[in-house]
């Protein structure tokens, strides 16, 4: 089985991808450059050229799934990521490869104790396009290195995930490179049909818009639940892909519980209060 190949069939058979942030992937180098001619007719052409490309991009974006998106910011500020899933759809369609994988390993200690950090490289080829991209991630990330808020002793961080995720990052970043993909605007991705309703990452309506309507949060598990005693009420911060949600219902507590307990995913339905955060109005297995 090819590299190629093998990564795609990775894609589809491994579960619950970390996504790693933005910056933890980039561009190595590019191969190829315009000669004067080519630069010329570009000119020439550049508004259908935009045009064009404008639509090959939507095309594109409508292999991702809602799911496979991550909102990083709030407000204006906010940008749409297409994760490992959604780029993997859109690479093994058009035909990608990657190859010349490279990982290099390294290592320290400081205040905090011992730590690692996977990097690795790769080429990505499409219609005779070469980039070298690279990808990272280490045992301090939060998804692999803390729990609650603290960083975890070493040895129980999974280094596994940690290298394959460094290179999913470079795979991914590929894909994004190739065809323009990164920091897309949410709102513009919604008007032009891209669904973003399952996206993970923060909300980017703003508050009036998230306190007039229910939101849903669908497939995700549960990452901790912590409870304040008060007097006559308990109040439960449930987060899930790193979000929190408030109750004060003991039933949906138990819910989370027992999700995440047994590893399962669920369904949550929430609303916006600007004074409470998000407060949870259903929760269900998934």
């Amino acid at each position: 089985m090819g590299e190629n190949a093998k990564s795609m069939q990775e894609a589809e058979v491994m579960d619950d991808v970390i996504e790693t942030a933005p910056e933890a992937g980039g561009l190595v180098k590019a191969e190829g450059g315009l000669a004067i001619a080519d630069q010329l007719a570009l000119a020439d052409n550049m508004g259908k050229l935009v045009e064009a490309q404008n639509k090959i991009r939507l095309a594109l974006l409508s292999l991702a799934q809602p799911g496979d998106w991550v909102i990083f910011g709030e407000g204006e500020k906010a940008k749409a990521e297409i994760g490992f899933a959604g780029s993997m759809r859109i690479g093994s369609t058009l035909g990608i490869s990657f190859t010349d994988f490279e990982a290099r390993k390294e290592s320290d200690v400081d205040e905090i104790g011992p730590w690692y950090r996977w990097e690795v490289e790769c080429t990505a080829h499409y219609r005779g396009r070469e980039v070298r991209l690279y990808g990272r991630a280490g045992s301090r990330d939060k998804f692999f290195g803390k729990v609650r808020g603290q960083f975890k002793p070493l040895h129980e961080v999974d280094e596994g995930n940690v290298k394959m995720a460094a290179r999913r990052a470079a795979m991914k970043e590929g894909v994004k490179v190739l065809f323009g993909l990164h920091h897309m605007d949410p709102e513009y991705l919604k008007k032009n049909g891209v669904r973003l309703e399952s996206a993970g990452g923060y909300n980017f309506k703003d508050q009036e818009q998230k306190a007039a309507e229910v939101s849903e949060a669908k497939g995700v598990k549960i990452d901790t639940i912590t409870q304040k005693v008060g007097e006559k009420w308990t109040k439960y911060t449930i987060t899930a892909a790193g979000v929190s949600f408030g109750t004060f219902d003991k039933k949906i507590a138990e819910i989370a519980k027992t999700a995440k307990d047994s590893g399962g995913a669920v369904d949550i339905t929430y609303k916006f209060n600007e004074k409470y955060g998000n407060e949870i109005v259903t929760m269900v297995a998934a």
